[in-house]
């Protein structure tokens, strides 16, 4: 299983961030959206807009302080943290919580959603919180897929894990 990281770790990433993002008070899309229209949330009031670090630019600035992690992990940092939550984070967090109070398997949970939302395995899993969220999918990002391999290249060749 993939270690999870700590309170205080993810305190530190938030921290670092200095902002928050949340789609129902501000009339801004997620700052992964690139250029696609928004729809304000229920909150917005004219006049009212941010500007967010996008999560690969805090991604750069965080490999130049020696952190390694990827937007998806970033992400999913910000939501444990609670400085980040957009239609689709409340969505699927509302989902799983309602499919595991009815008693399905966390895994079974995340297939359901991904298969009422459309999206995939990795993506739900993405969106929930590390304390939610479930690891070893068949499913995997290619980031995961590519880190796998370049750790098995290591191991083979005899290089430091």
């Amino acid at each position: 299983m993939e270690n999870t990281p700590s309170q205080e770790y993810i305190n530190a990433i938030c921290e670092l961030y200095n902002d928050t993002y949340d789609d129902r008070v501000e009339n801004t899309c997620p700052p992964t959206a690139g250029n696609s229209p928004c729809t304000p949330g229920e909150d917005w009031a004219p006049e009212q807009c941010a500007e967010h670090k996008s999560l690969s630019g805090f991604q750069c600035e965080l490999q130049k302080k020696g952190f390694s992690l990827s937007t998806s992990r970033i992400k999913k940092i910000f939501i444990t943290g609670g400085c980040w939550t957009t239609a689709r984070s409340r969505k699927i967090q509302e989902l799983y919580s309602r499919y595991i109070s009815e008693g399905l398997q966390p895994g079974a949970a995340v297939n359901r959603i991904a298969a009422e939302l459309k999206i995939s395995k990795v993506s739900v899993s993405v969106n929930l919180p590390y304390s939610s969220v479930v690891y070893k999918l068949e499913e995997r990002s290619s980031n995961a897929r590519r880190c796998e391999r370049y750790r098995a290249k290591r191991k083979a060749s005899g290089g430091v894990q």
